[in-house]
């Protein structure tokens, strides 16, 4: 996170304690979102802040990720070959779902924000994952 600019992603709420932000009086219809950090042992040494989704309520709209029927997919092939088209094909290795975050989210920064631990943040701009 040293080489990160929080300021981007975060605002630092100054004076405010977690229990204060928790009564939901300092910022109205905030939640409270927790975050980890995931990191990558790998050559490339990759390291991403995960906001723990799972732990907030559900949405209330439908939230699903449709997948597409074998029949759809032959109906589409033999159409394709009906009509002399080029059919292209590519396989996707890692699929990451990306949203611009549109709840308001607070959070208590962790560690990983160096002289900035046990800060209220607020989340903004982030995508959620």
């Amino acid at each position: 996170m040293k080489n990160v600019r929080v300021s981007v992603a975060f605002e630092k709420i100054d004076g405010v304690t977690e229990q204060q932000m928790r009564t939901g009086k300092i910022r109205p219809g905030y939640s409270f979102c927790s975050t980890h950090m995931i990191f990558d042992g790998s050559f490339t040494r990759k390291a991403r802040l995960v906001a723990d989704g799972h732990k907030t309520r559900p949405p209330t709209s439908i939230t699903y990720s449709s997948v597409v029927s074998q029949d759809s997919v032959m109906i589409a092939l033999t159409i394709a070959s009906l009509n002399s088209f080029k059919i292209s094909t590519c396989d996707i290795g890692n699929a990451y779902l990306n949203a611009p975050c549109r709840e308001k989210l607070w959070t208590v920064a962790g560690r990983e924000f160096g002289s900035e631990k046990s800060s209220i943040m607020i989340i903004g701009g982030l995508y959620m994952v």
